[in-house]
């Protein structure tokens, strides 16, 4: 007896320890309904449920600003122009909005349709925009305010299922592409030591226009004879560590001959030895793969 109660209890734990590691791999994603409508809470709680079942954490977005005014909020773009206090507020990697489109034709029909948005809060960059079809509702004659809210609610709840299925297979693809659940994108600090401003120049446009996975440069510093920036790509650590090493031997520079190299977690530093005379980029994106 006491065997089966251990085996059970080890079985438990490691459902648990998988859940909660899936969990971890995947991003948090802070959920917002805009607009007014009575259906809302039935949306939220739709998506929010799809995406919960696949291992995704969801944070309330509406709660977590609660002081905010997302009645007239359209779309996430609005939603963005309160970025001082959102950033304040919210750890999320991710951000999705969600609003319901209704339209009345007639006394006897209404159109309805759930649009989404998904945006990266790391890069700054929408993800995808979403919709579902366009259904159109029609009435009875005899239909009063209780019957027409009734079928609302009902092809709202179809549509929220429907919809949520959709932003699952998108997120789905996406992290699928990075092969890491973890993160949409990475940010590696990059620092240069001893080159000329020239080389460095040549350095990011390399880096910039020839490196696959590449997203953007940000906090681009220069003092004395350091250079360093922070770069958010797609790409793994080793790759990048090989694509540079390619391109300084473009210009003639040998890894441990003419300069060192060294990598710790996401900080990738380059001390060059002597002096040399750069070249410009020669555009080949064929070497880097």
């Amino acid at each position: 007896m006491n065997k089966i109660k251990a085996t059970f209890l080890i079985i438990i734990l490691s459902l648990i320890s998988m859940n909660a590691y899936s969990a971890e791999q995947k991003p948090l994603i802070s959920l917002y309904v805009l607009g007014e409508n009575k259906n809302n809470k039935s949306i939220k709680i739709s998506i929010q449920s799809t995406l919960n079942q696949s291992g995704f954490v969801i944070k309330d977005g509406n709660r977590s600003i609660k002081n905010l005014d997302l009645k007239n909020t359209k779309n996430l773009d609005k939603l963005l122009e309160n970025s001082d206090i959102l950033n304040d507020i919210i750890d999320a990697e991710l951000l999705i909005t969600l609003k319901l489109n209704y339209q009345r034709i007639n006394k006897l029909s209404s159109s309805i349709y759930i649009s989404s948005e998904i945006y990266n809060t790391q890069t700054k960059n929408y993800i995808s925009t979403w919709s579902t079809p366009r259904k159109i509702i029609k009435f009875p004659k005899d239909c009063d305010d209780i019957c027409e809210n009734l079928l609302l609610s009902e092809k709202v709840i179809l549509l929220s299922d429907q919809l949520g299925s959709s932003i699952l297979r998108i997120l789905d693809a996406k992290l699928k592409e990075q092969k890491n659940y973890s993160n949409i994108s990475k940010v590696y600090n990059f620092k240069f030591y001893n080159f000329k401003d020239k080389d460095i120049i040549y350095l990011t446009d390399i880096m910039v226009n020839e490196f696959p996975g590449f997203i953007k440069i940000t906090n681009e510093q220069s003092f004395g004879k350091q250079n360093s920036w922070s770069y958010y790509s797609s790409t793994d650590l080793l790759k990048l560590k090989k694509w540079l090493v390619i391109s300084l031997s473009d210009i003639d520079l040998n890894i441990d001959k003419d300069y060192e190299l060294s990598v710790s977690d996401n900080n990738i530093f380059v001390k060059k030895f002597p002096s040399f005379n750069s070249i410009g980029s020669k555009g080949n994106r064929k070497k880097f793969n």
